[in-house]
């Protein structure tokens, strides 16, 4: 075969070779797009929810159904307000995220890999909840209120917006990935409700009463409770993308 034929049956090697390994980037069956291509991208985030809510072991990539959150400080109220109690949630998790929610947003990619990357994302939910074990010590009215014991946040109709910065990093196999600079979810609910194991050691009256209360407050409470939620959620959301992104050569990740 002459020199000529055998670099054509080179090139066509290496390009082959390189498709199959670009196509082999991502675990099936999520698949590359274009980077202009946002119903595509769209459609790959919610493959991944319905495929990989269990993470993906072998990346280290971990559950984001449910995600944990690790343990949340609580401070409701000061001074002279009726409500005043510190709260230590732990074990805690967040359910029916990627099982219920619809991405309805998201740009930013570039092919540019010189400049960071400002990447948003929007997202709605009918309900999600929180789940944790939890400790209160203070005061409800005139009412001491010292329990622990299980809770459920239950939080409805969420609307949420995810702006994650990013810059490509050159490592030592040559590629680019992205590495997560910041990460922050503004959030609004509808409405918001608690329930809660073993108030007043379960005596019923006082249990059901302070629920009462306590779900009557909630615009009120969301105010110190809801940004320590989001907060713990972005450092698990970002943990887990980034995690993912390290896998990802981002010079290889879209379609040409």
């Amino acid at each position: 075969m002459s020199d000529g034929k055998h670099l054509v049956w080179l090139t066509v090697a290496a390009a082959l070779l390189a498709a199959v390994s670009a196509g082999d980037l991502l675990p099936s069956p999520l698949k590359r797009c274009s980077v202009k291509d946002e119903p595509c991208i769209l459609e790959q985030v919610k493959i991944f929810f319905r495929n990989f809510r269990d993470g993906i072991p072998d990346w280290n990539v971990p559950s984001i159904e449910p995600i944990h959150l690790g343990t949340l400080r609580i401070k409701i109220g000061s001074g002279s307000d009726s409500m005043q109690f510190n709260m230590i949630m732990r074990n805690t998790t967040l359910h029916n995220f990627a099982d219920r929610a619809s991405v309805k947003s998201l740009k930013g990619f570039t092919e540019d890999l010189t400049k960071p990357l400002n990447i948003v994302w929007l997202a709605s939910s009918p309900g999600i909840e929180v789940h944790a074990n939890y400790e209160v010590d203070g005061k409800l009215l005139i009412l001491p209120i010292v329990s622990k014991g299980t809770m459920v946040i239950s939080l409805s109709q969420l609307q949420s917006r995810t702006r994650v910065n990013a810059v490509p990093e050159k490592r030592p196999d040559g590629h680019s990935y992205l590495k997560i600079t910041d990460y922050k979810t503004s959030a609004k609910v509808s409405s918001g409700s608690f329930n809660m194991s073993n108030l007043f050691n379960d005596n019923v009256e006082l249990r059901d009463s302070t629920l009462k209360v306590l779900n009557d407050e909630w615009s009120a409470l969301s105010k110190d409770i809801q940004p320590k939620i989001l907060e713990a959620a972005d450092r698990a959301y970002s943990a887990a993308l980034q995690k993912f992104w390290d896998k990802l050569p981002y010079d290889e990740f879209f379609v040409n």
